[in-house]
């Protein structure tokens, strides 16, 4: 977007502010952080945003095309990359993909697709890192002082709006156990006369003896009306 008509940073990012507030899952905020990405930062050509999950494991969500797609998820199976250190360390900076000699592996992989340049903003919480929010360019030294402002503007919102709806979708999550639980208690005490407490422990029971989430042992009763009774 020409500098001339890209509307004020404050705008925009008010606008993403609004955005972020319709979507309900990591995914479809990533899509609209990512896609407002491309649009605020001038020198940015795509973006995908990388997310750390369980036992150290990184996931990108969001990227604006397969080449990050591409791109992130080599730096994750080699565990090298710029996206990899701006998880764990903080800022990188590359303004030039043919004059760094980091990451050799990774480097030689995606100069090979068109990237030259790249900002990588980390996403923390307090003591807690989230993630990293990947600017990719076709051409070097793309990103401005402008564009890294705007791009730790960006970061600052992604935090907030990553770590609220994980808040929720964990909430709709538990809420959902906990009816689909309910359901199961219910269909155990009508079936055999139990109360809740016994229902529950029936389920609890089947749930230790089996291996299976107690969650999963609810669902299934539920779906199709039957529990193996000889295990309980």
């Amino acid at each position: 977007m020409a500098a001339d008509t890209q509307p004020d940073l404050v705008t925009q990012l008010v606008e993403l502010a609004h955005e972020l507030a319709r979507h309900d899952t990591p995914e479809q905020t990533a899509d609209a952080l990512t896609r407002m990405a491309v649009q605020l930062v001038d020198g940015a050509d795509d973006a995908g945003l990388s997310l750390l999950r369980s036992r150290g494991r990184i996931e990108t969500i969001g990227p604006t095309s397969a080449m990050v797609a591409f791109a992130d998820e080599l730096q994750h199976d080699l565990e090298e990359g710029p996206c990899v250190e701006a998880v764990h360390e903080g800022e990188v900076d590359v303004p030039d993909l043919h004059a760094d000699d980091r990451w050799p592996r990774w480097r030689a992989a995606v100069t090979g697709e068109g990237v030259r340049s790249m900002f990588c903003v980390q996403l923390e919480l307090g003591d807690r890192d989230i993630g990293a929010l990947n600017l990719y360019a076709l051409r070097p030294d793309a990103f401005s002082e402008s564009d890294k402002v705007a791009a730790r503007h960006l970061a600052g919102h992604a935090v907030v709006a990553i770590a609220d709806v994980r808040e929720q979708d964990t909430l709709r999550k538990a809420l959902a156990s906990r009816t689909v639980i309910g359901q199961a208690e219910g269909l155990l005490m009508e079936r055999f006369g139990l109360d809740a407490d016994g229902a529950f422990a029936v389920l609890t029971r089947f749930s230790q003896h089996s291996n299976v989430r107690l969650v999963d042992v609810a669902e299934k009763l539920v779906a199709t009306r039957e529990l193996p009774t000889t295990e309980l």
